[in-house]
């Protein structure tokens, strides 16, 4: 007995020894559980969701970032309070990767697509949104504004997005969960969360099983047997759904004169994947999918991944020339890689219109 205690105990240093070296000198983790000020937050009765109280000032962090989040008096964000966006041209709708999760507002892709097209802009983006959650922000924009587009960032997570139930009571529990919590509340609420989260073996181990699972032919065949919840965009038919819900905003913008352009922006582990010459055939027939239908249904589709596998080749594969250092969401290079293909995009639409 007192054997396995001593070992019980030695391992347990272990362990602690090789987190405390892994998160100072491997792989950094986030300090802080909750990244946004609730203070600044309220759930919406009208779109369902939560939302950002109008104006408001906050501050987003984990630990390892430090941005001032601005909103203004009608949801958009910006850099003071006191900015007011008069007739947006341009109008921006999509999750975190649009909103800009733990960067500047300069260095977020609409803020760039603004300064290069020199068109006014307002970027609605809200983390954590997926399809169902952009029903009320359509309608709202075209009820209170005239944008000549709206471009929605379309996330890998948005994909297969109607197979997850939207309900107001779901919606209203994340709102509560979103309360400030500390890691020991996280640790006995969600342990294997907490893990390969908050750890940096965690981290490390989750990575490692992304490597084998996501970058390796055979693993990825195998992913789909083992765990088919997980490789769902295997079957385009989850993009159906989707692809309804696309045609039916692209028709409901067009009566009010809106075009609609669709910019799928992907995750990071897929542009690493197919930079090093891994294709992921599951997003790719899915997208496949989208694409195909893009002129009957009257969106325009982007698909950045060739650029943005480029751009990471190009950089010797530095984790940094594409993403944050603590997180998966795309930087100020990414972001303006996604900016100039919504120019091209915008630019050749105009051109058409003054033919």
């Amino acid at each position: 007995m007192k054997k396995f205690v001593l070992i019980l105990i030695s391992s347990f240093f272990a362990v602690l020894f090789l987190e405390i070296f892994s998160r100072n000198f491997i792989e950094k983790v986030p300090s802080k559980i909750f990244h946004f000020n609730m203070d600044a937050l309220v759930f919406d009765q009208d779109s369902l969701n939560v939302t950002w109280k109008k104006p408001s000032k906050s501050i987003m962090t984990n630990g390892h970032f430090k941005e001032y989040v601005i909103i203004n008096k009608d949801g958009f964000r910006v850099n003071s309070v006191e900015e007011e966006i008069f007739n947006p041209q341009i109008i921006t709708i999509g999750d975190s990767q649009t909103f800009g999760h733990g960067i500047s507002n300069d260095d977020t892709w609409p803020s760039l697509l603004e300064k290069s097209t020199g068109l006014s802009l307002g970027n609605l983006g809200f983390w954590g949104y997926r399809m169902q959650n952009y029903d009320y922000q359509i309608i709202n924009l075209v009820k209170n504004y005239k944008p000549k587009y709206l471009v929605y960032g379309m996330t890998d997570n948005d994909l297969c997005s109607f197979e997850t139930s939207f309900t107001k009571e779901k919606e209203y529990k994340r709102f509560l969960s979103m309360k400030k919590q500390t890691h020991l509340q996280i640790m006995l609420k969600e342990p294997f969360v907490y893990f390969k989260s908050y750890t940096s073996l965690g981290r490390i181990t989750r990575g490692s099983y992304f490597n084998v699972f996501y970058r390796n032919p055979l693993g990825i065949s195998l992913r789909s047997k083992i765990r088919k919840k997980t490789s769902r965009n295997l079957d385009e038919e989850c993009t159906i759904p989707t692809i309804k819900w696309l045609t039916k905003k692209a028709l409901f913008l067009k009566k009010h004169n809106i075009e609609m352009i669709v910019l799928n922006i992907p995750k990071a582990i897929r542009v690493m994947s197919i930079a090093k010459g891994f294709d992921q055939k599951n997003y790719m027939k899915s997208i496949a999918s989208i694409k195909k239908h893009e002129k009957n249904s009257l969106y325009y589709f982007i698909d950045p991944i060739t650029e943005l596998s480029e751009h990471y080749k190009s950089n010797n594969y530095k984790r940094e020339s594409i993403i944050l250092p603590v997180n998966s969401h795309n930087n100020r290079f990414s972001n303006n890689i996604l900016a100039n293909l919504v120019k091209k995009k915008i630019n050749k639409l105009e051109l058409l219109k003054g033919l």
